[in-house]
């Protein structure tokens, strides 16, 4: 593989910062990750669609992690429920296997901290910390690309220099989360449930562990300070109902409450000539979606492309640019939409603070999975990933894909309109794309499905 002379420098290693990486060694780069472990514990449900890419970009350690899946128990507006299905995921051991992954693709891990990330004429400086270096002391790295995936902490302002950037944020919101230790007989199970002042998420790993997690309002001056969180915790714990039965025959970790911040949050500038934001830094969701991870990997796999163009595509900066950010923004509206129709599901508390505001946040009207057919499919030009570059061609734009599709199965849909307008037999279309014809049935069943036929 021909290596591209580019030095590239991601910091941060979770799904979105690893994607990045292993994207660009796949492209020819080297690429480096600077990381630290996760501070705090961290526990999450995954639906099967990020378990699925990690399977197909051969991410073994990382799969190898993910723990069991269970029937997510729901008590929601009154009601109780097994709804959905999801795997619990321990964060700390996921992010580890994840960069195990990321070292035998080719990958270059360095364990340390970064400090500062200062933009010179001729590329970046970046200065970090690692814990077996004298106290202190600072080791500097240069690049000549910048990726900033080290989630909400994200601060990659589009001068360059770290500073706050300029965002869109959604009621401020943290998670309040503590550990517990449990019977290791008790199967692993997870329940979400509402309350007056939020709404909670517990889990069993099955193996021994609790984890309680309470997400509550946090406008400036409602969260108590530090020394007291513990007992605010247990103050929200005896007014939510299910906790007696979750937490029965528990034992509190010496681990105290952490608190971590959860509200919804895009970035208004994540990229430019030399750098990238990618993940939680660009577009963090409610948790309350339970889709962070499957963004993050998106996220990732669409920056490869986008820096791929940035460096030798020059010319086509603004397109690259504009791809990842339309990216951004559409899903980042989709998962407000989303979290807000869940809200509004619950009607019991429709005054409290906590339901008020993300019952009408975002404003407006809108679905987060609208109609197809809502309005009429229309062919336009837009970009697209497309052989490692982002590249212009026409898609088909509806309701539910305001991005447009270019491809179902790998079967352009405008060229094989034009097929299908010649009469041609999906045999003789596959034959022509040099794929299957059943990849051609599938488009064309997305076509006929979109009123795109009768046209």
């Amino acid at each position: 593989m021909v290596n591209n002379n580019r030095s590239i420098v991601i910091m941060g290693g979770g799904p979105a910062g690893v994607f990045t990486a292993c994207g660009l060694v796949d492209l020819g780069y080297s690429a480096t990750i600077i990381t630290r472990p996760r501070p705090f514990p961290a526990w999450e449900g995954i639906s099967e669609r990020p378990r699925t890419s990690l399977q197909h970009f051969g991410f073994r350690a990382a799969l190898a992690s993910i723990g069991p899946m269970v029937t997510r128990a729901a008590h929601w507006n009154g009601q109780s429920q097994a709804q959905n299905r999801e795997y619990i995921l321990n964060r700390q051991t996921f992010d580890q296997a994840l960069l195990q992954d990321a070292k035998n693709k080719g990958v270059q891990i360095i364990h340390g901290r970064v400090e500062k990330a200062v933009r010179h004429e001729n590329g970046w400086e970046i200065s970090y910390v690692t814990s077996d270096a004298p106290p202190h002391q600072k080791i500097k790295i240069k690049a000549d690309f910048l990726v900033d995936a080290r989630g909400r902490e994200s601060k990659l302002a589009k001068g360059g220099d770290i500073a706050e950037g300029d965002s869109t944020s959604g009621p401020a919101t943290s998670a309040l989360l503590k550990s517990y230790e449990v019977s290791p007989d008790l199967d692993a199970m997870t329940s979400v449930a509402s309350f007056p002042k939020g709404w909670a998420w517990f889990l069993r790993d099955g193996e021994g562990t609790a984890i309680l997690q309470i997400f509550i309002n946090s406008e400036k001056g409602e969260l108590p300070p530090k020394a007291g969180l513990d007992q605010y915790f247990s103050e929200l714990t005896s007014i939510l109902p299910e906790s007696e039965a979750w937490l029965r025959g528990t034992t509190e970790q010496t681990s105290g409450v952490s608190v971590r911040t959860a509200a919804a949050n895009r970035a208004t500038c994540a990229g430019g000539n030399d750098f990238l934001v990618v993940g939680d830094g660009a577009l963090a969701l409610d948790p309350l979606s339970g889709n962070g991870i499957f963004y993050a990997i998106g996220s990732g796999l669409s920056a490869a492309p986008v820096i791929n163009s940035l460096l030798k595509k020059p010319e086509d900066k603004d397109l690259a640019l504009q791809f990842y950010q339309e990216r951004i923004e559409n899903s980042f509206k989709a998962g407000c939409l989303m979290g807000r129709e869940f809200y509004a599901a619950e009607e019991r508390w429709p005054e409290e603070a906590f339901w008020k505001a993300r019952r009408l946040w975002p404003r407006g009207e809108g679905a987060s999975h609208p109609d197809p057919l809502l309005q009429p499919a229309k062919i336009c030009k837009k970009p697209v990933v497309k052989e490692g570059f982002i590249a212009l061609e026409d898609v088909i734009v509806t309701a539910d894909h305001p991005r447009g599709v270019w491809k179902i199965d790998g079967i352009p849909l405008v060229k094989l309109m034009v097929l299908l307008a010649a009469k041609k037999t999906d045999n003789e279309s596959a034959a022509v794309f040099g794929a299957e014809a059943a990849q051609v049935t599938s488009a064309r069943n997305w076509l006929l499905s979109r009123n795109m036929l009768e046209i």
